[in-house]
């Protein structure tokens, strides 16, 4: 059976400005994938040059949000010959299913926020909203590179233009409670041009979301469904859609924030909205109170939801991947507290974190920290890769607390910790050595945060004086070069790993060894997170700081 099509069309007639090419934000970036390329001819961010080492604008905050209620239903599109996009762009409708298929077969994976099976049985039914569907089709038409033979590819680069030049909440999310698919399509757009176009507008969009998230009350989802009318008679599947949407959300403060040096903006200790229990469908509304798993607001017992969540395997990997984003979260705050506190301090934050940290990986499931797949389970390719991604969130959080670790400021202890250090990149590297770079799409590429922090050490490591002592260039090297591979492979698709990339790159020229322990101290005094500006413009003058320190 074909699947129904629709008219999208573009509301707003008047002009939008066009944002910059993915070229400018870097004019040292040179993408393989000509659907990356950018057409512009408005002035946005432009880190080119010096600058392009923070990849941060100057972007101004829109008008507040209008408090009008609105429903929670999703707005039913009209069903048409064609899917037209933004009005300039026009999708066949067997075009458009295949893009809407191929979306659930990549992007969908890094950002679970539809049930596939429920979103289809809306769209063939013709209530999906017209706005949501040309997002999706849009973003996966630019991420595969798919294009219209008949059309100018410009076009595509036009239509979102105008999706990421409009405003941000505002013109879209009216009241107190928007409707499910305006608040995904503000999600999607949040999440692209965080990857596509780091910068400050980028932060700003990601923060302005989650806020609303916390206005209408996705962080407590489960005590307003038993206070408020208009939300007691939303459906159980659209529940379960809007728990998927707030821990989606929940994830992208956290490495936003914490690529960023800044805090979170989701508070752990106060969530009331329990893990997705259901991918699919289901006939009863009733939800069965045993298989409500929240998280805790005591980071010690998190261990135990995820011991809960191993007995629920439909989900399994969504809340493990949800749990180990705790983990990391916790780690972040300890490097974030190392800035602010004693070092006495932050020894027994860091002891706290690395016994949580222990609990978590022994409750894991058995065979879920091997970095290859696990064949006698007949895990599949797609599910091996989605594990190894909740593997490297523990890893990133053990690493993050060997950098905090004040023995490496130590002259006596600083060999023991610096080892450390070291333990924490091969065990990341280790996991880079099973990569398949065919699911680059279908993984977070947020992920391109610990490949990068890796790298930044191992080439570190390679440098410092005691560590050539030892003889581990061989193996270091090794590591380099896969994480490395691993990190253009993604730079392939997104600009945030292509600045990374560039990043490490122009680190590792200018930065010569060997180096003593002091120098070392000097390099972490500096890192503060893999966004933060004063970092980048530290890995921009980094040989030139090093040398006063002879």
């Amino acid at each position: 059976m074909d699947h129904p099509t629709t008219a999208v069309y573009n509301t707003d007639s008047s002009p939008m400005p066009l944002r910059v090419c993915d070229r400018c934000i870097r004019k040292k970036v040179k993408s393989t994938n000509p659907a990356h390329r950018r057409h512009s001819d408005s002035t946005r961010e432009d880190p080119s040059g010096e600058e392009a080492t923070t990849a941060l604008g100057s972007d101004v905050l829109q008008a507040p949000l209008d408090s009008s209620p609105t429903t929670v239903a999703t707005t039913p599109q009209t069903p048409a010959n064609v899917t037209r996009v933004s009005s300039q762009f026009h999708f066949p409708h067997q075009q458009a299913g295949y893009l809407l298929e191929s979306y659930f077969d990549i992007v969908q994976d890094a950002n679970p926020i539809f049930s596939r099976e429920l979103f289809f049985h809306r769209y063939r039914s013709s209530q999906c909203s017209e706005d949501l569907i040309s997002t999706i089709l849009i973003i996966t038409a630019k991420l595969t590179g798919f294009t219209l033979i008949e059309d100018d590819p410009l076009n595509l680069d036009i239509c979102l233009d105008q999706l990421l030049s409009s405003s941000i909440l505002e013109d879209d999310l009216i009241g107190d409670i928007p409707s499910l698919d305006q608040f995904r399509k503000t999600y999607l757009l949040a999440f692209y041009e965080f990857h596509q176009f780091p910068g400050h507008q980028s932060w700003l969009r990601v923060g302005r979301v989650t806020r609303m998230a916390y206005r209408i009350g996705l962080d407590r989802l489960d005590l307003i469904r038993k206070l408020y009318p208009d939300w007691s008679t939303v459906s159980h599947e659209d529940i379960q859609e809007w728990r998927s949407l707030w821990w989606c959300i929940y994830r992208l403060d956290a490495y936003s924030n914490l690529s960023s040096g800044t805090p979170y903006l989701i508070d752990d200790t106060v969530i009331r909205t329990s893990f997705v229990q259901s991918h699919t469908t289901q006939s009863s509304d009733v939800t069965d109170p045993s298989l409500e798993l929240y998280l805790p607001p005591n980071f010690e017992d998190l261990s135990k939801v995820l011991l809960a969540a191993s007995q629920i395997p439909q989900t399994l990997l969504r809340n493990v991947h949800n749990i180990t984003i705790a983990t990391l979260r916790q780690a972040g705050l300890v490097l974030r507290l190392n800035l602010l506190r004693s070092q006495e301090g932050i020894v027994a934050q860091i002891a706290k974190v690395e016994r949580q940290l222990a609990t978590i990986r022994l409750a894991l499931p058995p065979g879920w920290l091997n970095p290859r797949r696990n064949a006698f389970s007949n895990e599949s390719h797609i599910d091996h890769h989605a594990r190894t991604i909740t593997v490297l969130h523990l890893r990133m959080a053990q690493l993050l607390l060997s950098i905090a670790d004040p023995g490496l400021r130590k002259g006596d202890e600083w060999l023991m910790s610096w080892q450390h250090v070291l333990e924490a990149c091969q065990d990341i590297a280790s996991i880079a050595d099973q990569w398949d770079s065919s699911f680059c799409l279908a993984v977070d590429p947020a992920i391109s945060f610990t490949i990068f922090t890796a790298l930044i050490f191992l080439d570190l490591q390679k440098k410092t004086v005691n560590t050539v002592g030892h003889n581990q260039n061989p193996n270091i090297d090794h590591h380099i070069t896969i994480l490395h591979l691993q990190l253009q492979h993604f730079a392939k698709i997104w600009t945030l790993p292509r600045l990374l990339h560039l990043s490490f790159e122009s680190f590792s020229q200018s930065v010569s060894g060997p180096l003593s322990h002091h120098h070392v101290a000097v390099i972490l005094s500096r890192f503060e997170a893999p966004l933060h500006p004063r970092w980048l413009q530290f890995l921009s003058s980094a040989n030139a700081i090093l040398a006063d320190c002879q």
